[in-house]
């Protein structure tokens, strides 16, 4: 009896994750960035951009993997306004892995979602001479962080906040030069 169980709740199990569709989601979204060291960015001032990517969801249900990558465009001088889309200096991709799952699901097509990801962000192009002040010339080629964020699925658009925890320096040497950011995103979930 106990084999024939645990047959039945194998062959439920199986099906039920090949019957969970697995997506793809293209986003595009707007950033913003801190430091914590007062010369990477000055009091009052951030670090603005604009990102595009796309994360796959392996397993999609209320408990999915994630797996992604983003190319982000920023500047690496902070400013004191908001400009988005000018003095885009600092280039990096970054190699995403995790976890997502829903937090509230209203409907089939509407849910609010959360994540636990981990990121690589490989950077490939900053200015030469860095700040272009004393021990902030040199970039590093990779950070890391943690990501974590609320999102909202309507349908096939998604909606996110991310919140990205820096974990590893953007400067040589330099302590406390992490990157902390937030990036709102929309995208389209096929």
């Amino acid at each position: 009896m106990k084999i024939q169980l645990t047959i039945v709740f194998l062959v439920l199990g199986i099906l039920n994750v090949f019957s969970q569709a697995p997506g793809l989601v293209v986003q595009t979204g707007l950033t913003a960035a801190y430091s914590k060291d007062g010369n990477v960015t000055k009091a009052n001032q951030g670090h603005y951009g604009w990102m595009v990517g796309a994360d796959a969801r392996i397993l999609d249900g209320d408990l999915y993997f994630i797996v992604g990558g983003q190319y982000h465009q920023t500047s690496l001088a902070s400013t004191a306004s908001p400009s988005f889309f000018s003095k885009n200096d600092f280039k990096f991709l970054s190699g995403r892995a995790g976890i997502g799952f829903n937090v509230l699901r209203l409907s089939e097509k509407i849910s609010f979602r959360s994540k636990i990801v981990g990121s690589i962000n490989f950077i490939f192009d900053a200015p030469s001479d860095g700040l272009n002040i004393a021990g902030y010339k040199d970039v590093n080629d990779s950070s890391m962080g943690a990501v974590t964020g609320l999102g909202l699925t309507m349908g096939s658009i998604d909606i996110d906040l991310d919140f990205q925890y820096g974990l590893i320096n953007v400067f040589y040497k330099q302590p406390k030069t992490t990157f902390d950011s937030w990036t709102l995103m929309a995208g389209f979930h096929f």
